[in-house]
């Protein structure tokens, strides 16, 4: 942890921190590297990965746990934790069946138009892994996908030692109805998504988390298979008035940096005192190394300077800070008030938690139902003769005769 600093400092730090954005030019080098590899070889090179970075003594045959498999395994979860899933999934559906898209219409004497929504056909679903499985990234990938209706989805998520299967992560691919686990990560994964191997077909998407790796080759395949945003470390903002709760703030610091490599929370208060405080109950935690605090000279210029870092995460810490929401929209979620920790995001919020990071909040937005749909238009002309003269003209002009004609001809 840096000591408090002043808040022009906080640009440099976030770039340092961010090592150019969702990933840098040596994540995306390697993440090359490893896709074409997994395009040559398929899932030969992706068990090469698996075995460098999860099992040594992984086979082939450990890549892919059809779904019969995962509904065995999902029954050795302990009643507490079904439980909580249960819940967790019952409010995470709630918030996206109201995302459901509707069919746009616009009809007069002359045309009908539409705009029709479509479910993506097969999804490839990202969810990292950490000490343990990540079962709430299921939920938030996999609930999504389900309200939209999605014939397919195959979750990728790299292999434990020994090749076991985690309950809880198998009790939730249950819940929405994965087809397979294809146990892979980072950008071996993507590739195996993106290009297709013997054990997956290729996905239309792929969403989901992932670390800096798995962002870059999500880029990088782009052109070729569609991607939602681009998810690489993870990132806090706090902006907190001098009410704000130490203890609570401490806990929220280190629940950021607890995400692992790569990940990193700021601080930042109009309060000296505040910030003292918070770094002397930081201490000397692990996770301090990721945190930087900064003294605002006024409420103002702090939540100006979360907005302009467009962060994954914002939290507005203390009642001061929680009556300005509004001045938050670039962010991928804003968590208003004391009571409102992020990680009740990460869960049992009802939000996805799969979050647009390296500023790229900016443009991008949370996962959610409509990542998961294509959409298409549908014209139907009915008196040609009273749009053909404005369309042939326009066409004219754009020096498109056939344009003009095809319009005219049926007039």
């Amino acid at each position: 942890m840096s000591g408090v600093r002043r808040l022009s400092a906080m640009s440099a730090d976030l770039a340092r921190a961010r090592r150019g954005g969702a990933f840098g030019p040596d994540e995306r080098d390697a993440a090359a590297r490893i896709l074409a590899e997994v395009r040559r070889e398929g899932d030969e090179a992706v068990l090469g990965t698996v075995r460098r970075f999860d099992d040594p003594q992984a086979r082939g045959s450990d890549l892919l746990v059809d779904a019969r498999a995962l509904r065995r395994a999902a029954r050795r979860i302990t009643p507490e934790l079904r439980t909580a899933l249960d819940l967790a999934y019952r409010r995470i559906r709630a918030f996206h069946e109201a995302q459901r898209p509707r069919t746009v219409v616009r009809s007069d004497r002359d045309a009908m138009t539409r705009l029709l929504a479509t479910p993506l056909g097969r999804v490839g679903a990202l969810v990292p892994r950490g000490a343990a499985g990540y079962p709430s990234t299921v939920l938030m990938t996999g609930i999504p996908a389900q309200v939209a209706g999605v014939r397919e989805l195959v979750v990728a998520s790299p292999m434990t030692a020994g090749a076991e299967v985690d309950p809880a992560l198998a009790y939730a691919l249950t819940l929405v109805d994965a087809q397979a686990l294809y146990r892979a990560g980072g950008a071996a994964a993507v590739g195996a998504l993106a290009y297709g191997t013997r054990a997956v077909p290729r996905a239309d998407k792929i969403v989901g988390p992932g670390n800096a790796y798995a962002a870059a080759a999500k880029w990088l395949v782009s052109a070729e298979v569609g991607i939602d945003a681009l998810q690489g470390p993870s990132e806090l903002v706090v902006v907190a008035g001098p009410d704000a709760d130490t203890d609570a703030l401490r806990l929220d610091l280190l629940a950021q940096a607890e995400h692992g490599s790569g990940a990193f929370a700021m601080l930042v208060s109009t309060s000296i005192a505040l910030l003292r405080a918070v770094a002397a109950a930081l201490g000397t935690d692990e996770g301090a190394a990721r945190v930087f605090l900064y003294h605002a000279p006024s409420l103002r210029r702090a939540l100006r300077a979360a907005n302009d870092a467009a962060p994954e995460h914002v939290l507005l810490a203390g009642r001061d800070a929680a009556r300005y929401a509004d001045a938050i929209d670039r962010a991928g979620a804003v968590f208003v008030g004391m009571r409102s920790a992020v990680a009740f995001g990460d869960y049992v919020a009802g939000t996805n938690h799969c979050l647009p990071t390296g500023g790229t909040a900016r443009w991008a937005s949370a996962l959610r139902v409509d990542d998961f749909m294509r959409w298409t238009s549908r014209v139907e002309i009915r008196r040609p003769a009273r749009l053909a003269p404005a369309g042939a003209a326009i066409a004219r002009h754009e020096r498109m005769r056939s344009h003009a004609d095809s319009m005219e001809v049926r007039g």
